[in-house]
């Protein structure tokens, strides 16, 4: 379940997002969101069309991110989820606490949406 976001936020962050585009039509997005001074980086809107999931899209998403990451000198992702775990796990993230937020991040995690914390160093 992701996070509801405005048009207008959406507007103002497209340069941040990467999609997968098929006849026309998004089958698949990612966003990253960059933290240099913690060297690290935030992977959200991570979706995926349900009639595309079988065929490696959001693993593609992953390795482009990934290397714009690097590319803007990042060691490190993090990605908050609710539902998805096991797909992180799977892509090489790792269990962690909300204390390994950056501190920008940390302050703004929604206690009640309960999301896990996962990391990958890259």
């Amino acid at each position: 379940t992701l996070v509801r976001r405005s048009r207008e936020l959406l507007e103002n962050e497209i340069q941040r997002f990467a999609i997968i585009e098929r006849d026309g039509m998004v089958i698949a997005c990612a966003a990253l969101y960059p933290f240099p001074d913690d060297k690290t980086g935030e992977l959200a809107c991570v979706a995926v069309h349900p009639g595309y999931r079988k065929g490696e899209r959001g693993a593609q998403l992953l390795a482009y991110v990934e290397r714009r990451a690097k590319e803007q000198g990042l060691t490190s992702l993090f990605v908050l989820t609710t539902l998805t775990a096991h797909w992180f796990q799977q892509q090489g993230f790792e269990a962690a606490g909300v204390e390994a937020l950056p501190g920008a991040r940390k302050s703004l995690y929604n206690w009640q949406r309960n999301s896990k914390v996962f990391v990958k160093g890259l």
